[in-house]
Formats: structure tokens, C-alpha cells, sequence
């Protein structure tokens, strides 16, 4: 708060909740995000990426080809994903 009233002046209201997430706990990520290890593929996020059946469909940054491991690649995976099925 204190570095949001030094942005926006001390009249800001006070949050009505909080969420902290604790990635750093959680067994299945341990707060990582994906890496292509050595020897690994390019086209292996292509192959995260691929549709199940056009039903299920995968975004997040490990689909980003261009983009790994950046919140705009999880970002513009969401919008790949919206086209892919928007064309349906």
C-alpha cells in the first residue's frame, strides 16, 4: 500500500481481499515455469499445444513457441486458443 499511495496519493481505498499464491509449494510446479532442456524440441510446445479431439484445448507459456516462459506467452497462448476455437 505504501508504495500505491506514492503513486496514486493517500486517498487509495484498502484492498477488500488478498490473494497470495504459494507456487514455490505447490508439489506439481515448485514455482517453476517451463524450459526447453538440452536436446530438447522447438516443436515440443507445439506438440503441448495440440487440440484434444477439438474439445480440449491447452494455452499458458509452455504452449508459446515464441514466448516461453513469460507471462505474455501464457497470454497470447489464451488468445491462439480463443481463435482456434472461435474457428469451430
Amino acid at each position: 500500500m505504501n508504495v500505491l499511495k506514492k503513486l496514486y496519493g493517500d486517498d487509495i481505498p484498502a484492498p477488500v481481499d488478498v490473494h497470495i499464491t504459494r507456487w514455490q509449494a505447490d508439489p506439481f510446479s515448485l514455482g517453476a515455469y517451463s524450459y526447453t532442456p538440452v536436446n530438447g524440441r522447438a516443436e515440443q510446445r507445439e506438440d503441448l499445444a495440440a487440440p484434444v479431439a477439438d474439445r480440449v484445448f491447452f494455452a499458458g507459456e509452455a504452449t508459446s513457441s515464441d514466448y516461453p516462459a513469460t507471462t505474455h506467452g501464457a497470454y497470447l497462448s489464451g488468445l491462439r486458443e480463443a481463435r482456434r476455437i472461435q474457428r469451430l
